[in-house]
């Protein structure tokens, strides 16, 4: 079924020709036709109505141009420019007729997309705002950090400490049996004897200065529990100079740190563990250039040597290019973040820790997903956040970028560069 016509589309294209000839001679192409559909808050627009469409140079996205009728908000209005669109008039053009922009991020599937609509007054302030946005990628362009000439020292230094914390291992016990259920306590005093005091120390997280990670809650492991329920855990924090280890209600998917599928980093009976399983690569020196890579910021060489793929978005903010218009604002914290965050990553890595997280899934009889979180981009105070996810569907890692509002995500220690690779 055809869309109902337009029935001022002669006048609208003769209003928006001014339009069109100032955009001609910047060089920026227009096409005036039918409006992909879109609404705000006010409503949707009409079937079939026309305006003019310009295409974002690099992605989907469009700004697209129409013209409605418009009354001011009163006499009294201090702003000159300051307008309410008549909402019960159908776009058409009896009255005073002003200029309405709205900025698409996506082509959608044809389905009326979210755009917030702006009223312009002149034909000026439309070719401003189109000149705006269409090189908005160029001149909202964030800078990548360049290699930290300070990482290699803070390195050196958290390695000093963790070795001096393991070669005098303070770790005391605050441990309330209570807390776990019967039936589970002789696990919990079985892991309490095998207690690797040095390898706890040596591998706790650590702060930029070398000292215990304030923050760090490590979850050992769980008695009883249900996957992404809350439910009580041996765990361990930073007091000071040493650890604490007690027994705390925490969920498990939750967690930034957890290490029950990594048993030797705090048992005695896994302290054989070879570099395979460890590591996931023989030796150190297997994985040498790709360390070298992110040790100089260089995250896509990296990325690329260990065969991990990114998607669009996270491939524009590696190169400091804004996803989008609408979160243009954001870019440089995304930018920020993701370096920092990945600086940190052991890409080769990957494909095995998706493993392990689709392997945790299906003992507990849970559906496989497709990806899982690995931290969040930041800068935005809303329930469903920006995120960069894990997933290796056909064996082939890949970063992608996801909105979530779920706080479950990949343990830090599956995926992140082993403290003891050398």
């Amino acid at each position: 079924m055809s869309a109902p016509l337009d029935r001022h589309r002669d006048q609208r294209q003769q209003l928006l020709a001014g339009v069109t000839e100032r955009l001609r001679r910047l060089g920026i192409p227009a096409s005036f036709g039918q409006l992909t559909p879109y609404y705000d808050f006010y409503g949707q627009i009409p079937d079939g109505l026309t305006g003019l469409v310009v295409d974002e140079p690099v992605g989907p996205g469009s700004m697209q141009v129409t013209v409605v009728a418009a009354h001011r908000t009163g006499e009294s209005s201090t702003d000159p420019h300051l307008w309410v669109r008549e909402v019960d008039l159908e776009y058409d053009l009896d009255g005073d007729v002003y200029f309405e922009v709205s900025t698409l991020d996506d082509a959608g599937d044809g389905s009326a997309v979210w755009a917030p609509r702006q009223l312009v007054g002149s034909e000026e302030g439309v070719v401003d705002a189109i000149r705006l946005w269409h090189g908005y990628r160029d001149m909202l362009r964030a800078t990548p950090p360049p290699p930290d000439a300070r990482r290699s020292g803070r390195r050196a230094k958290q390695l000093a400490a963790r070795h001096t914390a393991a070669g005098a291992a303070r770790v005391r016990f605050a441990v309330d049996e209570s807390e776990v259920p019967v039936e589970f306590r002789p696990a919990l005093g079985a892991h309490l004897t095998d207690l690797d005091h040095a390898q706890l120390c040596f591998q706790f997280p650590r702060d930029k200065t070398g000292r215990y990670s304030r923050s760090a809650v490590v979850a050992l492991s769980g008695y009883g529990v249900v996957l992404g329920k809350r439910g009580p855990w041996l765990s361990v924090r930073a007091a000071g100079d040493e650890l604490v280890l007690g027994v705390e209600a925490l969920i498990d998917v939750n967690q930034d740190h957890r290490w029950d599928r990594l048993p030797w980093l705090w048992r005695t009976s896994a302290r054989d563990t070879g570099p395979e399983e460890r590591w996931q690569t023989p030796s150190a020196e297997h994985v040498r250039p790709i360390a070298d890579l992110l040790e100089r910021n260089a995250l896509t060489d990296a990325l690329t040597l260990s065969g991990v793929e990114v998607d669009g978005d996270l491939a524009a903010l590696l190169l400091g290019y804004p996803i989008s218009y609408s979160f243009a604002r954001y870019t440089e914290t995304w930018v920020r973040t993701l370096y920092d965050q990945l600086a940190g990553c052991a890409p080769w890595r990957f494909a095995a820790a998706f493993r392990a997280w689709q392997d945790e899934r299906r003992t507990a009889g849970r559906t496989p997903q497709h990806e899982v979180a690995l931290f969040g981009l930041k800068g935005l105070n809303q329930q469903s956040k920006p995120m960069v996810a894990l997933t290796a569907e056909g064996g082939v890692s890949r970063l992608t970028m996801i909105w979530s509002a779920s706080n479950a995500r990949l343990p830090r220690a599956l995926w992140e560069l082993p403290a003891d690779l050398g």
